[in-house]
């Protein structure tokens, strides 16, 4: 064992380092549930002391370290984000850690002189540089797509935000490269919602004028006769559609949450299944992506593919906190890194739903974009309708584009109306896709700061917030573990 993983291995079992982390965690929980000025609750040998902390930690390869080392440098950079020895620290831990797009936030318009940690970070921007673009993998994600690279079939995993769409894309960009352009691809996506997010994203990442990117399943005789070729955004029955006449061959088939196959609730499993079948007999490469799940080679499993091509992730690229709000009990819990349930106060409880909903939106959300899981269609409209109610009216000329569109496109008393005047949005599959797209658009401009909505939009549509509220401890009548308050901290 080497000096390095020594010092690691007594980091990660050291009380006193884990004291100091809850310590921070405590200190930021109740910032940020009370709303109240910013408190320095450690001394400065705490504070320096967990810097060095984080500077071990995230020199190991083990995720646990550098899970811990990114969650210090989150959390103190809420309290000492104008300190230059912070921003120092913090610098050289998130270059350890490969985080670049962090990097910009923790750093602003500083300029860190470190020759150590500049030299490394020119060397992980060379190699670890992303196929046709500006941006750099994370030291996992470039682990990830080495592996990918060499395998003709391949599985994988990874937490939130970890970036499995931006992995995809790459991976599209080098197979054109390497391929020189001759092979089709095809993404597959469990919903409709998802295609047109999918293709409009490649649209503007893929620079290659020879490929064509289509979401139904038939392709124009004009591009047939001009020898295009092609990345196609499918569901599974546009993908069965698709194989079951004489098109063009498909090479690669990227499928998107993975994990779908696995749901003993969601009816479209079947069809999901039966689709992956057909691409295999047709000796399809099949590559999966799913979230948090440990046993990655099930995928391959059920497709007769080997089983050694895998990679679960379990490296946090962004640092996440979670609160649970019991306002029948009056009692509110931060859940700590190590699990332990903290009891914090808070003010915010009411007699009612709607106003418990307002008040904790607006003690712990309100400056910062929102997005509130309420499961029915009913509960997503209700809530948003009696929130929006407490807002004043908002003058934007998007909003209000957006507002006439509804007008024209739906009934003139539709509930949308009320919400959107308001600043206010809510999002299911019964929405027009057209006008889902637009409240998705105008919530990434932040002209939209809080929208209700079903598991249509969490499952897999990228949207940033900060902040989840979750409502409901169900996705339809499947129960979840725990319902809980969720807050992201927006370093990344």
């Amino acid at each position: 064992m080497t000096l390095l993983n020594k010092l690691v291995d007594r980091a990660l079992h050291d009380p006193y380092m884990s004291g100091l982390l809850n310590k921070l965690e405590k200190q930021y929980a109740s910032y940020f549930i009370s709303g109240k000025v910013k408190i320095h609750n450690l001394t400065e040998k705490e504070y320096l002391d967990l810097l060095r902390f984080a500077d071990i930690l995230c020199r190991s390869e083990k995720y646990e370290a550098r899970n811990i080392a990114y969650k210090i440098v989150s959390l103190l950079h809420v309290f000492y984000n104008d300190d230059q020895m912070f921003k120092l620290q913090a610098y050289n831990v998130l270059i350890k850690l490969g985080n670049f797009p962090s990097i910009r936030i923790v750093l602003g318009e500083t300029k860190v002189k470190s020759d150590e940690v500049m030299l490394d970070q020119i060397i992980k921007e060379t190699f670890q540089a992303a196929p046709g673009s500006n941006n750099v993998f994370t030291d996992t994600q470039y682990k990830l797509f080495e592996k990918m690279k060499d395998s003709n079939h391949f599985s994988f995993s990874g937490p939130t935000s970890f970036g499995k769409s931006f992995i995809f894309e790459s991976f599209i960009k080098y197979l054109i490269e390497k391929k020189n352009g001759s092979d089709n691809i095809a993404l597959l996506v469990p919903t409709r919602a998802l295609i047109n997010q999918v293709s409009t994203k490649l649209k503007n990442v893929i620079n290659d004028n020879k490929y064509k990117i289509l979401t139904k399943p038939m392709v124009p005789l004009l591009y047939k006769k001009n020898e295009s070729k092609f990345i196609f955004v499918f569901t599974p029955e546009r993908l069965i559609a698709y194989l079951s006449e004489n098109n063009p061959v498909i090479n690669y088939l990227l499928v998107d949450e993975a994990h779908k196959l696995l749901s003993e609730t969601d009816t479209r499993a079947p069809l999901f299944y039966h689709a992956l079948m057909i691409a295999k007999r047709k000796s399809i490469n099949l590559y999966f992506s799913s979230p948090n799940v440990p046993n990655t080679d099930i995928f391959l499993q059920m497709v007769g593919n080997s089983v050694e091509e895998t990679l679960s992730i379990k490296e946090n690229s962004v640092a996440q906190n979670r609160f649970f709000i019991d306002c029948i009990q009056k009692r509110a819990l931060y859940f700590s890194e190590n699990g332990e349930e903290n009891v914090l106060e808070y003010n915010g409880y009411a007699s009612d739903p709607h106003t418990n909903l307002k008040n904790a939106i607006n003690i712990l959300g309100e400056k910062t974009p929102n997005i509130i899981y309420c499961n029915t269609k009913d509960d997503t409209i209700q809530y948003a309708l009696e929130f929006s109610k407490t807002l004043q009216k908002r003058s934007n000329s998007e909003l209000k584009e957006l507002i006439n569109l509804v007008e024209n496109t739906m009934h003139e008393e539709y509930y949308l109306v009320d919400c959107l005047r308001k600043g206010v949005a809510y999002h299911f599959g019964g929405l027009p896709q057209r006008i889902r797209e637009k409240i998705e658009l105008l919530f990434q401009k932040k002209i939209i700061k809080n929208i209700f909505c079903t598991s249509t939009l969490l499952e897999g549509v990228n949207l940033p917030a900060k902040n989840i509220f979750i409502l409901s401890n169900a996705i339809g009548l499947t129960k979840l573990s725990n319902g809980i308050w969720c807050t992201k901290i927006p370093i990344r």
